[in-house]
């Protein structure tokens, strides 16, 4: 077997910006070793089931099913060494020949710089003259094509093995719908999470909008609902990347903590309003006991004005019993009280940025207006301001949460924006399932 360092030539100038064979040959091998191992452990289970199939001393109720399942449970795991052992072949080949065009490539690479380094030499010494005539030639012309065959020559070995190992997995082992999933999952992972990473900005920035744009009849809350649409394809796009193992459930957290705060708002928002329903029928409930009572103590007041209206004939007279009617009416409406509607609030400065719902707010107000004129709803307004404090609160933590995420982890939309490496480590391996094979 050909020795080779994994060591490779970072500086490939001047032939070329990066290294133009890339490729580790020893990863490879670790690979191939891996695959012998798991076929050699296939076969033995293989033969174990072999025995238990030709166990004439089972007996009893399940020993023929316990038979033919092993029976089966065999032929299946022969199958599966059989493709291990013709897939390593090619690798292994691959590998062999990877070592040999990237250390032909550092001859032509070691090749160029001494020519280089000669001709600088050269120039040094020369003096400069204006008059000369410089030619456009590229001195190193030829080892840039001599790499360009060699490049070539490796690519197209590449897509041969590439052929054959698929050809070789194309057997009567079959890939589940989920196992071609995971497979495209993982050949695109990194454009998938760069998608991802673009919506969760346009969701946060839509989000921000929302509250802002609130007072506008359709505009504001379709912009909301655009976000937290988006929102939610993340968070079920990220948790279907953790069972492909691809993303960690500590990443799917991440994602939900706006969700559950929107939700949670919602929920207490609901909750709000629902209270504000049951304290304005207790409030309706106490005005109509007190318009009874009064209409009880006016009582003979009130005969005996409608006596005097109906018998006098007294033009003047019958106007002043009149008004005198309508202003007792009146007197005993606002005494007994007046229910409040939603009372309509300013939004402030935290509640445009999120911090807050002014409609909730408003709906508070209400209840306070109704349990300060109607003590009797009192009973029903109790929880109220604990369920606007969890709406303040979910929305705060929300929030707190994306805008914590977008400050110390690290964007594919935006590969120069600082990032702390020991929160990224820390979000994208907690909760992680084990690294499954993909092909």
């Amino acid at each position: 077997m050909t020795t080779y360092s994994t060591s490779r030539p970072r500086d490939w100038n001047p032939l070329a910006a990066s290294d133009p064979v890339p490729g580790d040959a020893e990863e490879i091998r670790d690979e191939v070793t891996h695959m012998k191992n798991v076929a050699s452990t296939l076969r033995d289970q293989a033969s174990n089931l072999r025995k238990i199939k030709e166990d004439d001393e089972l007996k009893g109720k399940y020993a023929g099913k316990l038979r033919d399942e092993s029976e089966v449970l065999e032929k299946h795991l022969r199958e599966v060494a059989s493709r291990y052992e013709r897939v390593h072949v090619h690798l292994s080949n691959w590998a062999n020949d990877l070592v040999y065009y990237q250390g032909e490539a550092d001859k032509v690479l070691a090749n160029a710089k001494k020519e280089q380094e000669a001709i600088e030499a050269e120039k040094s010494q020369k003096k400069e003259d204006s008059s000369e005539d410089k030619s456009e030639d590229d001195p190193l012309q030829k080892f840039r094509k001599q790499l360009d065959s060699i490049t070539s020559d490796r690519n197209d070995r590449a897509e041969h093995y590439a052929k054959k190992i698929r050809e070789e997995i194309d057997d009567i082992i079959e890939d589940s719908l989920w196992d071609d999933i995971k497979g495209w999952i993982h050949d695109n992972i990194e454009k998938i999470k760069w998608v991802l990473d673009a919506l969760g900005w346009a969701a946060s920035l839509l989000g921000t909008l929302a509250p802002f744009l609130a007072f506008i009849p359709i505009i504001g809350p379709f912009i909301g609902a655009i976000a937290l649409g988006i929102s939610i394809f993340i968070a079920a796009s990220r948790f279907v990347l953790f069972l492909a193992g691809e993303a960690s459930l500590t990443e799917v957290m991440m994602d939900c903590v706006g969700l559950v705060a929107f939700a949670a708002g919602a929920r207490m928002l609901s909750k709000i309003k629902l209270t504000s329903r049951a304290v304005k029928t207790a409030s309706q409930a106490q005005r109509t006991t007190r318009l009874k009572a009064a209409l009880q103590a006016n009582r003979a007041a009130r005969n005996e004005i409608t006596r005097v209206m109906a018998t006098t004939s007294d033009d003047g007279l019958r106007n002043f019993a009149r008004d005198t009617m309508n202003r007792m009416r009146k007197e005993m409406s606002r005494n007994a009280g007046r229910v409040s509607d939603e009372a309509p609030v300013t939004p402030s400065h935290l509640e445009r940025m999120g911090f807050g719902d002014a409609e909730a707010r408003s709906v508070i107000e209400s209840i306070r207006r109704n349990t300060e004129t109607f003590p009797d709803a009192a009973s029903a307004a109790a929880k109220s301001e604990t369920y606007y404090k969890v709406a303040v609160g979910a929305a705060a933590t929300g929030a707190a949460a994306d805008v914590t995420d977008k400050a110390l982890g690290e964007s594919p939309v935006f590969p120069d924006k600082p990032f702390n490496q020991w929160y990224e480590d820390f979000k994208g391996e907690t909760g992680k399932l084990p690294e499954d094979t993909h092909w």
